[in-house]
Formats: C-alpha cells, structure tokens, sequence
C-alpha cells in the first residue's frame, strides 16, 4: 500500500521533560512506520503540527486542505493522521465529512500518554491503525475500556472523558457526503457561539455567527434564552441544537427553542453538530 502520513501532532508527537509534555516533532510514528511496515510505502508531507489546546477551525480545515490536496495530486491507498486526543473527536467529525469524496480509507490514532511515558499504548495504536488500513476499513483508532485498541466510527465519535475513553454516539446516522471545496477554499471560517448545558451559563451579545445551543433533551432552554434566539434568528444569525436524541419524546423547553428559530440536528453527537454548523 502506497499510505499518505498526515503527523499533526499531540501527545504521540512529544516528550516527557521534567515532569512536563512538551510538543516535539513527530518522528515516532514516522520512525515505527517504516520499521515495523517495510512493505507499505509511507509519505509524509510537511504538515504543519499543533497541540489540542491550540486547535482551531482554520488548522484543521488547513490540515484537511493539505490532505485533500496530496490526494488528488498523488496516488495513494489509505491515509494515515496523527492527532491530539483532547480534540481528536472535533477533528474525526470533520475529517469524516471532508475526507469521504476521496473514497480511501483514512484512520486517525494518537496517545493518551507520551511515547517515551508509555511506548506500548502509541505502538499499539499505530499498528493498529495500520492494520485497519489494510482491510480498508476507516476510523479512529484508541485504546476502549479494557486497553484494547479498538476502531471508533469518525462520525460517531464522542470526546474523551477524564479517564481518556472514546465512546461512540448511539443511535447516529451517516452524514451525506457532500462537495467541500468551498469550506476548503473559504477566507473567513463562521464564528460559533457554543452554550453548554450548564446552570446559569452566560450568553454573550456580539462576535458571532452562529449558534450551538448544547441541549440533549432540555438543557440550557431558559426563558432568557428562548428569546435570545428569537432574535438572533429574526437578525439572521442560524441557531442550532444538539445532541438531539431520536427515540425520545420532545421535551417542552426543546421545543420553545425550536420554534423561537433554533435548528435541530438530530443523530449526532455535539462534536458532530459542531462539525455541521461550521459546514454549513
């Protein structure tokens, strides 16, 4: 197989330092690859490599132009991305939509821990990844609750809680797969307003876009924020909510909102609506 190596970084890309992770350059995978896959040809481009907490919807929509641009100009079977945990998920559900008009697979791995803390959980991931590319089979790859390395579904994938464990949305369906070349192309990305289902959250008036109202069944629906959205929405400004859960019943706040103007999107998780409200 002929496999594209997107490194971007996070902790399978850094060091233990005093006590400290410090990003570094991502020769790990790069070095494990072609030593443990001599019959696989990997090419690794120069893409530009980041930590979570400096992630933003322009380095991953770089990231992603980069990818979609070594692709077509080359010939490949499989891709190959590194990538932090703490916003592997956010990353996963985009990548899931932009990367299918390719129709290779792609797996997406990194580590909980730093190489050099634990080599046998980065090894473990990227061989497995590896493995996954050569059914074709396309995904994230992490270690599940038992420390087994398990293939995740891109656009199923939900956030790691504090112990690190992925877990999959239930009840999700299949984004269609659509043309991005203009979210690719775009100068100025939409600023997203993001509410947490947090008592007394505090909204902001102004430096936005759109919406994202994290909701599940009720959540943040106060009275305050219903009309919040009556406005924004009569202002032009797109107000959605999610996770919507579809074997439920709608709970009375959810549908205040809905009929102040917020969009629902149903069978997906929040990482998965982020990804949506940035597309669209």
């Amino acid at each position: 197989m002929r496999i594209l190596g997107a490194m971007l970084g996070g902790t399978i890309s850094s060091y233990n330092s005093s006590g400290t992770i410090r990003l570094g350059e991502p020769s790990f995978a790069r070095d494990l690859l072609t030593e443990k896959f001599p019959e696989h040809e990997f090419v690794f481009p120069g893409f530009a490599t980041y930590s979570s907490e400096n992630a933003t919807p322009y380095i991953f929509r770089d990231a992603l132009k980069m990818i979609v641009s070594e692709v077509n100009n080359g010939s490949f079977d499989g891709i190959l991305i590194t990538h932090g945990t703490d916003t592997c998920a956010f990353f996963a559900q985009l990548a899931s939509r932009v990367l299918a008009s390719l129709k290779i697979p792609f797996v997406i791995t990194g580590s909980v821990k730093a190489p050099d803390a634990d080599p046998f959980e980065a090894s473990g991931n990227v061989e497995y990844a590896v493995r996954c590319l050569e059914e074709g089979r396309t995904g994230v790859v992490f270690r599940d609750g038992e420390g087994r390395q398990k293939l995740y579904a891109a656009h199923l994938i939900t956030s790691p809680d504090i112990k690190g464990i992925y877990s999959e949305y239930e009840g999700g369906i299949m984004p269609e797969t659509r043309n991005f070349t203009v979210f690719l192309m775009k100068d100025r990305l939409p600023g997203i307003m993001v509410i947490p289902a947090f008592p007394g959250t505090v909204i902001a008036q102004t430096g936005f876009d759109r919406v994202l109202i994290c909701c599940n069944h009720s959540g943040t629906a106060s009275t305050e924020l219903v009309n919040m959205v009556r406005k924004w929405s009569s202002e032009g400004i797109m107000c959605f909510m999610a996770p919507i859960p579809q074997d439920t019943g709608v709970y009375e706040s959810r549908a205040l909102l809905r009929d102040a103007g917020a969009v629902e999107l149903p069978g997906m998780p929040v990482e998965g609506a982020w990804c949506e409200v940035l597309l669209r």
